[in-house]
């Protein structure tokens, strides 16, 4: 006959609904993994909430199920779905998930050949932590420098930007809705420039005449 701590331990494997508490926990990391593609085990444990030990065992069950995948990055470990197959999103997507870096590439799409102060100026960070952060970028094959004279520029290399673009778009949805916003904006204030200088040209060229404006 079982006794009275073989059916409290019994209850404790159960939520409220009477679901298996173990069971949830995988399923909720493996959802986790699937929103937030590239976090790294303390990421992890800190927005799910679970133990450090529950959280790596159940994450080493949906590994070698094949539901998940990882590989490290720098000095982390980094879970992925199954569904990501190139490295080159894996490495876009740990960078993604540090606020500073992801700062730093968003600044870059809209302001490409960047220096090393005005990086600095838009984080409000010294020149030393930006310049430690765009070596970690250049290392990973993501930006690229170009020295001008005394000056460095920074920028994000061509055949990245795509991938970076969808990156951003599915998995940091509101980051990407306010960059497409701003560049839209960008993008009309441009025509209107464009369109004021052409007036201005046609109004100041000797051969423009009404007549023919009206033609």
């Amino acid at each position: 006959m079982p006794d009275a701590a073989d059916n409290d331990d019994a209850n404790n494997s159960k939520d409220e609904r009477g679901f298996d508490k173990s069971e949830n926990n995988k399923i909720r990391l493996y959802k986790y993994i699937q929103n937030s593609p590239g976090s790294h085990l303390r990421k992890i444990v800190k927005d799910v909430g679970l133990a450090m030990g529950d959280t790596q065992y159940h994450l080493d069950i949906l590994e070698k199920s094949g539901q998940i995948k990882s590989r490290r990055i720098g000095l982390y470990r980094r879970y992925y779905p199954v569904a990501i197959h190139d490295a080159t999103s894996e490495i876009i997507l740990a960078f993604l998930r540090q606020e500073t870096s992801r700062d730093i590439l968003v600044y870059l799409i809209e302001h490409p050949n960047s220096t090393q102060g005005y990086i600095a100026n838009f984080k409000h960070f010294s020149a030393p932590t930006i310049n430690w952060h765009m070596s970690k970028l250049i290392e990973a094959g993501i930006a690229k420098s170009a020295r001008e004279w005394k000056v460095v520029r920074y920028s994000i290399k061509e055949e990245i930007l795509r991938s970076l673009a969808s990156n951003l778009k599915a998995y940091h949805p509101s980051v990407w809705n306010n960059l497409a916003s701003r560049l839209a904006e960008l993008f009309l204030e441009l025509l209107v420039s464009s369109g004021t200088a052409n007036k201005l040209e046609q109004n100041e060229d000797p051969e423009y005449t009404k007549e023919e404006d009206e033609k």
